[in-house]
């Protein structure tokens, strides 16, 4: 793909996917906190949506991306973070850190669809970056109660 369209559009797509599948993880873990389940399910019905896109642009732009939602280069899709982090402030924190990734990645996205006039294009990332960042947002605002709770906590 000239200009290195067909390059980002399968690298977004699999930041994409890996960010929902964190979503979905992390979602039932907590399951148990309903407000923050259930935000993180509307959050990953926002990603899916942003897959479903990027599988269509793929598609006009004369690539194959999609298929079924998997996480590219994890090894264990269960438990992934469990390790390094317990608990719901390092499962944020890993949300954040790809939400992070795969805004940077819509950014780099709406640029070359700005240079190649592609308004088709810009305007499904010009969507997708305001919907990242509200994901970035939340968690980021989530975090900090997390964090000022815990500081209360005697």
């Amino acid at each position: 793909m000239d200009g290195g369209l067909g390059e980002v559009l399968e690298d977004l797509y699999e930041a994409e996917v890996d960010l929902h599948l964190e979503l979905e993880r992390v979602s039932e873990r907590h399951r148990a906190d309903a407000e923050v389940a259930g935000s993180l399910r509307a959050l990953a019905r926002w990603s899916e949506r942003h897959i479903e896109n990027l599988s269509a642009a793929g598609r006009r732009c004369g690539l194959t991306i999609g298929g079924p939602l998997h996480a590219a280069g994890r090894e264990d899709v269960a438990g992934h973070g469990s390790v390094r982090a317990v608990g719901l402030v390092g499962d944020l924190r890993q949300v954040f850190g790809d939400a992070s990734l795969v805004q940077l990645d819509w950014e780099v996205l709406a640029e070359l669809a700005r240079a190649r006039q592609n308004r088709e294009l810009l305007t499904v990332a010009e969507r997708s970056i305001v919907e990242t960042q509200r994901l970035l947002t939340w968690v980021e605002t989530r975090l900090k109660e997390l964090v000022v709770h815990a500081a209360a906590r005697p």
